[in-house]
């Protein structure tokens, strides 16, 4: 029986695999200067025994983003040391996802990493069930999960019953959300409404916008603006708001009015732009992975590769992590779904038999210095 698998990021050194604790660590020389990567790249080559393929856009409009998992994913193997495992990147772009599957199936490969988008995982579902191999996707979308297909993105519907509770324990129950009117938006919709069937939440109403209708000037900004109003007037005691970056900002524009609000936010706060809003969000908070395991996974990042890494090159790390620890396991859904879980650089997480993930998360408050934790995330199911 497998016992909690870590993956570690602490001191030189590695050690294989064992039945209880899995415990990887850093080796002792890094590259000097940044790795060139050429997409598409037909191999990664170690020589190792056993084949993973790694679907990524590494060329096209998303390249940049796929290389950065790349990177992510090479580090990953830097970090694991001698292993019985050779990736196998295959580009999605030319010639599409089923094209790039097929060729790392067709190399040997016993599992594939990736695609990074639900469109390209719809592709080459058929071809997974065909082959009998199992995929873990860095995709978000829940409905490409399943018969074989595990989905690693970070799920919105965890973030917000997470914040949900949090905010419940300080007597925030009332509540009201702005969603965006796209898929992410309505995940966090049907949470929210789940929750407040259950009891848990007085869901005071939703506001759905388009992007436009956030922009400075555009006829939608009283629609929201009165919208919000009209649920203060009922009580509202937490206004979620699951947008990130550049939206958020112009979100906050339109919530000037009607501060003080406390805001309730999602997994996209996580990044340094939110950061750049503290002074309006400042005491906010929302639910994410533990920061502190990802902050060395950015700190070696940037050691390898001279620049920070985007925010979900972590699931390409973890992935190849896991992939690397599981090598002499075997790949099965029943070693991809260990109860206990795995411990990696977005913290504690497990895959599930129905192909979604469960994740140990944290709760997060913006200040003017940082992400200040206001509940550690669990380290066990």
């Amino acid at each position: 029986m497998w016992s909690v698998l870590l993956i570690g990021l602490t001191s030189c050194g590695h050690q294989q695999p064992s039945e209880t604790i899995i415990e990887r660590k850093p080796p002792v020389a890094v590259p000097q200067k940044k790795p060139q990567v050429e997409a598409p790249k037909p191999t990664l080559q170690v020589p190792m025994s056993h084949k993973v393929g790694l679907l990524l856009p590494l060329t096209g409009s998303h390249a940049k983003l796929g290389n950065h998992l790349l990177q992510a994913a090479e580090l990953s193997l830097f970090e694991m040391g001698p292993s019985s495992l050779t990736l196998l990147p295959q580009d999605t772009t030319q010639g599409g996802a089923h094209k790039a599957a097929l060729r790392a199936l067709d190399a040997g490969a016993e599992l594939l990493l990736g695609p990074l988008f639900a469109e390209d995982v719809k592709a080459i579902r058929p071809l997974v069930a065909s082959r009998k191999v199992n995929l873990i996707s860095f995709s978000t979308d829940q409905g490409v999960a399943g018969n074989g297909v595990f989905i690693l993105g970070f799920l919105p519907s965890q973030q917000i019953n997470q914040a949900s509770n949090f905010a419940k324990t300080k007597g925030l129950t009332k509540v009201a959300a702005l969603t965006p009117e796209d898929g992410y938006g309505k995940l966090v919709d049907q949470t929210l409404k789940q929750l407040n069937s259950q009891g848990k939440i007085k869901l005071l109403g939703i506001t759905h916008y388009a992007r436009g209708d956030i922009l400075e000037g555009n006829p939608g900004n009283s629609r929201i603006k009165d919208e919000v109003s009209q649920y203060k007037s009922k009580g509202l005691q937490a206004l979620f708001v699951p947008e990130g970056g550049e939206n958020l900002s112009h979100l906050l524009k339109l919530l000037i009015s009607q501060m003080p609000l406390t805001i309730v936010g999602s997994g996209q706060w996580d990044t340094q732009d939110t950061l750049d809003l503290a002074f309006d969000l400042k005491e906010n908070f929302f639910a994410s992975p533990d920061p502190e395991t990802r902050g060395q996974f950015i700190r070696r990042y940037e050691e390898v590769y001279g620049e920070k890494p985007p925010r979900i090159a972590s699931l390409a790390y973890d992935a190849v992590a896991l992939s690397a620890a599981l090598v002499d396991k075997g790949y099965t859904q029943q070693n991809l779904t260990l109860p206990q879980g795995f411990m990696g650089m977005d913290g504690l997480f497990r895959l599930t038999p129905q192909g979604l993930n469960e994740r140990g998360l944290a709760i997060l408050e913006v200040t003017s210095i940082g992400f200040k934790t206001l509940n550690p995330a669990p380290r066990s199911f």
